[in-house]
């Protein structure tokens, strides 16, 4: 079982730094929870989390109807809401700040399906996190904080068939400008660190888990890697 009190790195880092991070990415709804470096940020990053988003609700749509899903750093729950809303029979959401969850309790209850949404804090970069069974997989922004054994040990983790996962793969260091600018924020913001996988790095860390037949789609800017039906 994951010992609560020995986090990973990722964890220990977004459970600081979520709250500021959540409310200058998803910048629409005020930006009065944002740090000053995350505010700047937003002047550079502009709507894009909401088109990653979006982005990967269109790529699921096909398949989600009546579906179990776990969302991995699900934050205040946005893009949980938004999969019941596209068919979803019951999303579980999981992330490491506990402030972040109680928000996403609260929404679940205002929007009234908190029977369809379950939130629970997890370190799923530990071994042996007690995740839920499920259909599916879903995570963004996520495993691009995850070093080689922190991934093994996520996908160890994982009891699904399916996954969809944001996937910021090599190709994302030929963007200029916006990988300089990532590095500065990196550095800034002393992230533990941001570890770019290549297809073949990643299925080989999947293999073993049971996870094959992995393509890659880029869609909008955005790069993910699933293992849904074509």
């Amino acid at each position: 079982m994951t010992n609560p009190n020995q986090k990973s790195e990722s964890a220990k880092y977004w459970e600081e730094h979520l709250k500021s991070w959540e409310a200058s990415a998803y910048h629409r709804e005020g930006q009065q929870n944002a740090n000053w470096w995350d505010r700047l940020s937003t002047v550079f990053r502009g709507d894009a989390m909401y088109v990653r988003m979006n982005t990967a609700l269109e790529l699921l749509t096909p398949h989600i109807r009546d579906l179990t899903v776990l969302d991995v750093g699900c934050a205040s729950g946005r893009f949980a809401f938004q999969m019941i809303e596209a068919g979803a029979q019951k999303v579980y959401g999981t992330d490491i700040s506990n402030d972040a969850l109680a928000l996403a309790k609260k929404h679940g209850s205002e929007l009234g399906v908190q029977d369809k949404v379950e939130f629970s804090a997890m370190d799923v970069a530990q071994s042996n996190s007690p995740l839920p069974q499920v259909d599916l997989v879903t995570a963004l922004g996520v495993i691009e904080y995850f070093n080689a054994d922190d991934m093994s040990a996520f996908l160890g983790n994982l009891r699904a068939k399916y996954f969809l996962l944001d996937f910021p793969d090599h190709g994302r260091k030929k963007e200029f400008p916006t990988w300089i600018l990532r590095q500065v924020y990196i550095r800034v913001n002393r992230l533990p660190g941001v570890y770019l996988y290549s297809l073949d790095e990643f299925a080989k860390l999947a293999a073993p888990f049971g996870f094959t037949n992995l393509r890659v789609i880029k869609r909008n800017n955005f790069y993910y890697v699933t293992n849904l039906p074509a």
